[in-house]
């Protein structure tokens, strides 16, 4: 049937194009769907609904502890007294930036942004914990059963990122940069839960550490799908976004195995031992079982 130029050719034009407006949004809604699917896998169902960001708070404990920096301009009235009860560290406001701009991102609801200290009581929950033992969530992450990848050790020589079940330390500090772990577990309490701890030695392997949850997790589901795992990161002090992965730990057992000590506190170099690729140098153990080692991120698009 030929359709000549008049009503009905305008006809099909209005329907062709409602036509392709419907399978556009029906693309996008299945695309959006599948993200979210994604990012569940690593961040738990319950990051669709009820998912909580915890900072670590910290009480002010003498009246004249914190002061306003002096101004660079010149103004005609003073700043005012500050009258705090409570301080928040810049480590976990950045941290609690990063992640919460990820699951407004990919989930449909925002996060509940919370302190430890409103949430201590709290323990079926899912969240994010920003902040190692200065987090009474990140407390309750590190001592669960369902722990058995790393944890914090302050033993001399020196403080370090530990196997959970051999204690045997992977990272120690290292001047200029900062080391940071990342763990996510089913608690013992609830398997339908998700607890994740992004914590570092100091404020930027913290921060840094919830930079990389937040932007290379993609990276995670590859390797771990919607399986507990640890990560070790390590960042240039000063800077969140030259975060890199440097340790990736399926399973307790991958963690236990000796993968090379990175830090200041190391002894002599075996001669078979090629040169680090890392700022840090890796010492040789007993036995060389690796764990998952990943390159410098890049950035990634959506599958």
């Amino acid at each position: 049937m030929e359709f000549r130029e008049g009503p009905y050719s305008v006809l099909w034009n209005v329907l062709g194009g409602i036509i392709v407006a419907g399978l556009t949004l029906l693309c996008r809604a299945l695309w959006s769907k599948l993200r979210r699917r994604r990012f569940r896998q690593v961040f738990g169902d319950d990051v669709e609904n009820d998912f909580y960001v915890i900072y670590p708070a910290y009480e002010v404990t003498f009246a004249t502890g914190y002061r306003k920096p002096t101004s660079r301009v010149s103004r005609l009235r003073p700043v005012g007294g500050i009258n705090l009860t409570a301080v928040n560290s810049t480590a976990g406001t950045r941290g609690v930036s990063h992640i919460a701009y990820a699951v407004g991102d990919y989930a449909r609801n925002a996060p509940n942004i919370q302190s430890d200290h409103q949430m201590d009581d709290r323990m079926d929950i899912s969240f994010v914990s920003i902040g190692g033992i200065t987090n009474f969530k990140s407390l309750d992450l590190f001592d669960n059963a369902k722990n058995v990848f790393l944890d914090f050790s302050f033993e001399q020589p020196a403080p370090a990122i530990v196997s959970k079940q051999s204690k045997s330390p992977i990272v120690r500090p290292t001047k200029g940069i900062d080391y940071g772990l990342i763990i996510k577990i089913n608690p013992s309490i609830n398997e339908a839960r998700t607890w994740i701890c992004c914590a570092g030695f100091a404020e930027w392997g913290t921060s840094g550490a919830a930079w990389w949850l937040a932007h290379r997790w993609k990276q995670i589901r590859k390797k771990a799908k919607n399986l507990p795992f640890a990560c070790i990161t390590k960042t240039r002090i000063g800077s969140d976004d030259s975060t890199e992965l440097l340790h990736f730990f399926g399973s307790g057992k991958d963690a236990a195995k000796p993968v090379g000590l990175a830090g200041p506190n190391k002894t002599k170099k075996s001669a078979d031992t090629p040169p680090s690729t890392t700022v840090s140098e890796v010492i040789p153990l007993k036995r060389s079982s690796p764990s998952v080692t990943a390159p410098p991120p890049q950035d990634e698009e959506d599958e």
